[in-house]
Protein backbone atom coordinates (compact mmCIF):
# COMPACT_ATOMS: atom_id res chain seq x y z
CA UNK A 1 0.00 0.00 0.00
CA UNK A 2 1.18 3.52 -0.71
CA UNK A 3 1.27 6.33 1.84
CA UNK A 4 1.66 10.09 1.78
CA UNK A 5 4.29 11.29 4.24
CA UNK A 6 4.71 14.76 5.72
CA UNK A 7 8.09 15.66 7.17
CA UNK A 8 8.28 19.06 8.82
CA UNK A 9 10.19 21.40 11.09
CA UNK A 10 8.37 24.16 12.90
CA UNK A 11 9.58 27.74 12.58
CA UNK A 12 11.76 28.93 15.47
CA UNK A 13 9.61 31.99 16.17
CA UNK A 14 5.92 31.77 17.11
CA UNK A 15 6.39 28.05 17.58
CA UNK A 16 3.63 27.56 20.18
CA UNK A 17 0.81 29.04 18.10
CA UNK A 18 2.06 27.34 14.97
CA UNK A 19 2.49 24.04 16.81
CA UNK A 20 -1.06 24.13 18.20
CA UNK A 21 -2.56 25.03 14.81
CA UNK A 22 -0.56 22.26 13.13
CA UNK A 23 -1.48 19.71 15.81
CA UNK A 24 -5.20 20.50 15.37
CA UNK A 25 -5.01 20.12 11.60
CA UNK A 26 -3.11 16.84 11.83
CA UNK A 27 -5.48 15.51 14.49
CA UNK A 28 -8.47 16.39 12.32
CA UNK A 29 -6.89 14.39 9.49
CA UNK A 30 -6.28 11.40 11.80
CA UNK A 31 -2.60 10.99 10.91
CA UNK A 32 -0.29 8.17 11.95
CA UNK A 33 2.81 9.67 13.59
CA UNK A 34 5.91 7.69 12.67
CA UNK A 35 8.03 9.90 14.94
CA UNK A 36 8.23 13.57 15.89
CA UNK A 37 7.65 15.70 12.81
CA UNK A 38 7.00 12.72 10.52
CA UNK A 39 3.48 11.49 9.84
CA UNK A 40 1.59 9.57 7.18
CA UNK A 41 -1.84 9.04 5.70
CA UNK A 42 -3.01 6.54 3.09
CA UNK A 43 -2.21 7.83 -0.39
CA UNK A 44 -5.06 9.60 -2.19
CA UNK A 45 -5.57 12.88 -3.98
CA UNK A 46 -7.35 14.24 -0.91
CA UNK A 47 -4.61 13.30 1.58
CA UNK A 48 -1.86 14.49 -0.75
CA UNK A 49 -3.62 17.83 -1.16
CA UNK A 50 -4.15 18.14 2.61
CA UNK A 51 -0.47 17.56 3.32
CA UNK A 52 0.58 19.93 0.54
CA UNK A 53 -1.57 22.70 2.05
CA UNK A 54 -0.13 22.09 5.51
CA UNK A 55 3.40 22.05 4.11
CA UNK A 56 2.80 25.36 2.30
CA UNK A 57 1.41 26.94 5.49
CA UNK A 58 4.43 25.77 7.49
CA UNK A 59 6.85 27.16 4.93
CA UNK A 60 4.96 30.49 4.90
CA UNK A 61 5.30 30.63 8.69
CA UNK A 62 9.07 30.16 8.38
CA UNK A 63 9.23 26.42 8.95
CA UNK A 64 10.26 23.61 6.64
CA UNK A 65 8.11 20.87 5.19
CA UNK A 66 8.15 18.29 2.45
CA UNK A 67 5.59 15.80 1.23
CA UNK A 68 6.58 12.34 0.03
CA UNK A 69 4.95 9.22 -1.29
CA UNK A 70 6.16 6.09 0.46
CA UNK A 71 5.61 2.36 0.78
CA UNK A 72 6.07 0.23 3.87
CA UNK A 73 8.92 -2.22 3.53
CA UNK A 74 7.63 -5.06 5.68
CA UNK A 75 4.24 -6.75 6.04
CA UNK A 76 4.44 -6.19 9.80
CA UNK A 77 4.78 -2.42 9.35
CA UNK A 78 1.95 -2.43 6.85
CA UNK A 79 -0.33 -4.33 9.24
CA UNK A 80 0.54 -2.06 12.17
CA UNK A 81 -0.27 1.08 10.22
CA UNK A 82 -3.44 -0.31 8.62
CA UNK A 83 -4.64 -1.55 12.02
CA UNK A 84 -4.01 1.90 13.49
CA UNK A 85 -6.20 3.61 10.90
CA UNK A 86 -8.96 1.01 11.17
CA UNK A 87 -8.89 0.84 14.99
CA UNK A 88 -9.07 4.62 15.17
CA UNK A 89 -12.31 4.85 13.19
CA UNK A 90 -13.81 1.56 14.38
CA UNK A 91 -13.72 2.73 17.99
CA UNK A 92 -15.59 5.88 17.02
CA UNK A 93 -18.10 4.01 14.85
CA UNK A 94 -18.83 1.63 17.74
CA UNK A 95 -19.46 4.60 20.01
CA UNK A 96 -21.88 6.08 17.47
CA UNK A 97 -23.74 2.76 17.16
CA UNK A 98 -24.03 2.49 20.95
CA UNK A 99 -25.17 6.09 21.29
CA UNK A 100 -27.95 5.79 18.71
CA UNK A 101 -29.75 3.38 21.05
CA UNK A 102 -29.64 5.93 23.88
CA UNK A 103 -30.60 9.01 21.86
CA UNK A 104 -33.92 10.42 23.02
CA UNK A 105 -34.09 13.68 21.05
CA UNK A 106 -33.83 14.38 17.36
CA UNK A 107 -31.29 17.13 18.08
CA UNK A 108 -28.98 14.61 19.75
CA UNK A 109 -29.28 12.38 16.71
CA UNK A 110 -28.21 15.32 14.54
CA UNK A 111 -25.07 15.60 16.66
CA UNK A 112 -24.37 11.90 16.04
CA UNK A 113 -24.74 12.47 12.29
CA UNK A 114 -22.17 15.27 12.50
CA UNK A 115 -19.86 12.94 14.41
CA UNK A 116 -20.45 10.16 11.86
CA UNK A 117 -19.47 12.45 8.97
CA UNK A 118 -16.36 13.61 10.84
CA UNK A 119 -15.31 9.99 11.37
CA UNK A 120 -16.03 9.17 7.71
CA UNK A 121 -13.63 11.93 6.70
CA UNK A 122 -10.87 10.00 8.54
CA UNK A 123 -11.99 6.56 7.33
CA UNK A 124 -9.33 6.23 4.67
CA UNK A 125 -9.47 2.42 4.53
CA UNK A 126 -13.27 2.13 4.32
CA UNK A 127 -14.15 0.32 7.55
CA UNK A 128 -17.15 -2.03 7.32
CA UNK A 129 -18.43 -0.48 10.56
CA UNK A 130 -19.20 2.71 8.62
CA UNK A 131 -22.18 0.94 7.05
CA UNK A 132 -23.39 -0.25 10.46
CA UNK A 133 -23.04 3.20 12.03
CA UNK A 134 -24.91 4.83 9.17
CA UNK A 135 -27.66 2.20 9.35
CA UNK A 136 -28.00 2.70 13.12
CA UNK A 137 -28.42 6.45 12.67
CA UNK A 138 -30.89 6.00 9.81
CA UNK A 139 -32.92 3.46 11.81
CA UNK A 140 -33.13 5.82 14.78
CA UNK A 141 -34.13 8.68 12.47
CA UNK A 142 -36.98 6.55 11.06
CA UNK A 143 -38.08 5.76 14.61
CA UNK A 144 -38.25 9.48 15.43
CA UNK A 145 -40.24 10.09 12.25
CA UNK A 146 -42.74 7.34 13.19
CA UNK A 147 -43.06 8.76 16.72
CA UNK A 148 -43.70 12.25 15.35
CA UNK A 149 -46.32 10.92 12.92
CA UNK A 150 -48.07 9.05 15.75
CA UNK A 151 -48.32 12.20 17.89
Amino acid sequence: MKWVMLIYRLPRSRTTATKVALWRKLKKLGIYAIQDSVCILPDSEKTLESFEWIAAELREAGGEASVWQAETLTPAQEKEIRDYFLDQVNEQYKRIIEETVRVEKKGDLSKLWVQYHRVRSQDYLKSPLAVEAKAACETRAREFTKEEAAN
